[in-house]
C-alpha cells in the first residue's frame, strides 16, 4: 500500500498578491545627486544647496497616472545620507535646506490623491552619518528612521532597501562572489552588521503588509540578498557583467534560513536615464517607446512587477520627454 502524502501549496499572502495585482509602479530618484550630475553622492553636499526652484509633486503623480502606473516608490535616503523628510535623528534633511518642504509627506499626500499607492526606498548604506561604522548605533538609527517614516505618512505598499553590499561584502563592492559562502574567514557578514533581521521585524511590527525588498544588485537580477524579504529585486534587463548575460531568477519560491519554504515574487526596475537621477549633460539616449512595452511586457508575462524610474530635475518635475514616452507606451503597449 502505497502512503499518502501531502504537500503545501506554497503561495502569495494577501499582501503579496495585493502588490502584485498593481503591476506597474514609479521609481523616484530625487535628492542632491540631482543637483550634482552624480550616480552616488558623498554625503557632502550642503542642505542649504537642496532647492528644487519648481517643485511639483503633484506633477509626479500626474505623469504615474497617465502612464498607467499603480504605485510608486521614492528615493527618502539615497547613499549619501540626505533624507527627503525632516527626521528628527539628523540635521542632514530638508529640514535645514531653503524651503523647508517635507518632500516624503508632499509625494505620499499626491500620489493618493491620483490613486497610486506610495512606497519608500531606504539606502542601508549612509555616506554622512558620524557614527555609521558602530553598527550598534547605526542599526538603531536605522530603526528610528525607519518608524519615523511607517508610522508617521499612513499605509506604505513596499520598502526598497539598497546599499547593503558595504558592510556585507569584504570587498566592499556590489558584486557579489560566490566563494564567500564557503569561506568562513571571508568577512561575509550577511545582514549582521545592519541588524537586518531586527530591523524587518520592526517594520511589520509597524505595517504587517508592507513589502520589504533588499536590492541584490545588477549581478545577481532576482537573487535573494539574505532573508527574511517579502519580494525580489532585478536591476537592469539584459545585463552584462564579466562578459557574461545575467538572467534573471524567476524562481518565486525560496528556502529561508529555517527551512521554510517561502513564496517571494519579483519585481523588476529599469530607468528611463542613462543614470538613477537626473543628469543635466545636454543630451542622452532614451528607451524607445518599443523598449518600454518589452520592458513591461517581459516583466508581466514573467509575473513580475516593473518599478520603472524617472528622475526629476533640478527644477522638481519630471521632464516632459519622459512624459511623453511614458503616455506614448501606454496607448501603444495597451496598459
Amino acid at each position: 500500500m502505497i502512503a499518502e502524502t501531502t504537500q503545501t501549496f506554497v503561495g502569495p499572502s494577501a499582501a503579496q498578491k495585493a502588490w502584485m495585482d498593481l503591476g506597474y509602479g514609479m521609481f523616484i530618484h530625487f535628492g542632491p545627486n540631482t543637483f550634482t550630475n552624480q550616480g552616488w553622492g558623498d554625503g557632502k553636499f550642503p542642505a542649504s544647496s537642496f532647492e528644487p526652484t519648481k517643485l511639483d509633486v503633484a506633477q509626479w503623480a500626474g505623469v504615474a497616472a497617465e502612464a498607467g502606473m499603480k504605485y510608486a516608490v521614492l528615493t527618502t535616503k539615497h547613499h549619501d545620507g540626505f533624507c527627503l523628510w525632516p527626521s528628527e535623528h539628523t540635521a542632514y534633511s530638508v529640514a535645514n535646506s531653503p524651503r523647508r518642504q517635507d518632500i516624503v509627506g508632499m509625494y505620499i499626500e499626491e500620489f493618493r490623491k491620483a490613486g497610486l499607492k506610495p512606497g519608500l526606498y531606504y539606502s542601508l548604506w549612509d555616506l554622512n552619518y558620524p557614527q555609521y561604522e558602530n553598527d550598534e548605533v547605526y542599526a538603531h538609527y536605522m530603526r528610528d528612521q525607519i518608524t519615523e517614516l511607517l508610522t508617521n505618512y499612513g499605509p506604505i505598499v513596499e520598502m526598497w532597501f539598497d546599499g547593503g553590499w558595504d558592510k556585507d561584502h569584504p570587498t566592499k563592492m556590489c558584486w557579489w562572489e560566490e566563494e564567500w559562502l564557503n569561506d568562513p574567514n571571508s568577512g561575509y557578514t550577511p545582514g549582521d552588521r545592519w541588524g537586518w533581521k531586527e530591523l524587518y521585524e520592526l517594520i511589520h511590527s509597524l505595517q504587517p503588509d508592507c513589502l520589504v525588498l533588499n536590492n541584490s544588485s545588477s549581478d545577481r537580477p532576482g537573487a535573494v540578498r539574505y532573508h527574511p524579504i517579502d519580494a525580489r529585486t532585478a536591476e537592469h534587463f539584459n545585463f552584462v557583467f564579466r562578459d557574461e548575460i545575467r538572467y534573471p531568477n524567476y524562481n518565486e519560491i525560496w528556502t529561508n534560513d529555517d527551512g521554510e519554504q517561502k513564496f517571494l515574487p519579483l519585481e523588476f526596475c529599469a530607468s528611463l536615464a542613462l543614470q538613477w537621477f537626473w543628469q543635466g549633460t545636454g543630451g542622452e539616449m532614451h528607451p524607445s517607446v518599443a523598449t518600454i512595452c518589452d520592458w513591461h511586457n517581459t516583466a508581466r508575462s514573467n509575473n513580475a512587477n516593473l518599478l520603472l524610474n524617472v528622475g526629476p530635475d533640478v527644477t522638481g518635475r519630471v521632464p516632459e520627454y519622459n512624459s511623453h514616452f511614458l503616455r506614448a507606451a501606454r496607448r501603444l503597449g495597451n496598459f
